[in-house]
């Protein structure tokens, strides 16, 4: 099976833990390898998410913790939850298309 890996960074605001982590880490910004899997389609060019290595350096020690990418979104997400001050939510597409009638 054919496999990629794309880098890239992922910014917390808050301290964070994730299942695979020793210990809660720091807000900051993380280093992120996304490793995918082709999906054998005959119509479409896919891919599969199957893992994402997180890169946590802390006290001058770097460990590679191995998540599962849907928990780091998940992370994210709430770590961008702020009941102060929600985020702007887009219109549902049914006030966008309101048809008018006359």
């Amino acid at each position: 099976m054919l496999t990629r890996t794309s880098h890239s960074h992922v910014t917390f605001r808050r301290p964070f833990r994730l299942a695979g982590m020793g210990a809660a880490a720091p807000p900051g910004c993380y280093k992120v390898d996304l490793e995918e899997e082709r999906l054998d389609t005959p119509t479409v060019e896919a891919w599969r998410q199957t893992v994402a290595i997180l890169q946590v350096t802390t006290a001058g020690l770097t460990e590679h913790v191995t998540i599962d990418p849907q928990a780091l979104r998940d992370a994210l997400l709430r770590d961008g939850d702020d009941t102060i001050d929600p985020p702007v939510l887009p219109r549902p597409a049914r006030d966008i298309l309101r048809i008018r009638r006359s």
